[in-house]
């Protein structure tokens, strides 16, 4: 029954695991977005590093954009900057991420894992037993707070 809530704590944890085009999908968004901050030219090949958490990350083979000698170098986004990108990616597309919680990244066999955490804690529901004035609530008849009864599903009212 609601009316006996007290304080409570919700702990919600919520992951989203992306593979790799969507990773790099997102790369390239972000890197766009900024005038180039992450790879400043074309990827052209990309795959997950795993290992211990400091090398966990992306390597991606990037074509530099400078005229007819095209230089192709391999550049390493560590989950600083995946995370970066993950999270805009997911705002533009509306994706919803919750604003106050702990986010955190690591490679996984799947892809890239985006964990995300948040405790939120409700407060004991307070009764009211007076309106604005300080008058007790009245109800009309029929209306009262412990006379409404939810009606079934085989319940037909017109």
């Amino acid at each position: 029954m609601l009316t006996d809530m007290s304080g409570v704590t919700i702990k919600e944890t919520r992951h989203l695991v992306l593979p790799l085009q969507t990773v790099l999908d997102a790369v390239v968004d972000y890197d766009r977005r900024n005038h180039g901050a992450l790879l400043n030219g074309e990827a052209l090949q990309a795959e997950f590093v795993l290992g211990s958490a400091r090398d966990q990350g992306l390597d991606v083979a990037v074509r530099s954009p400078s005229g007819q000698d095209a230089v192709i170098e391999w550049r390493h986004l560590n989950t600083d900057d995946l995370s970066r990108a993950i999270i805009s990616y997911c705002r533009a597309r509306r994706i919803p991420l919750p604003l106050a919680a702990q986010k955190s990244l690591s490679i996984t066999g799947e892809g890239a894992a985006l964990a995300m955490e948040i405790t939120t804690s409700l407060s004991r529901r307070v009764t009211v037993d007076t309106d604005l004035s300080g008058q007790p609530l009245r109800y009309a008849r029929g209306y009262e707070p412990h006379a409404i009864t939810p009606s079934s599903r085989s319940e037909v009212a017109v």
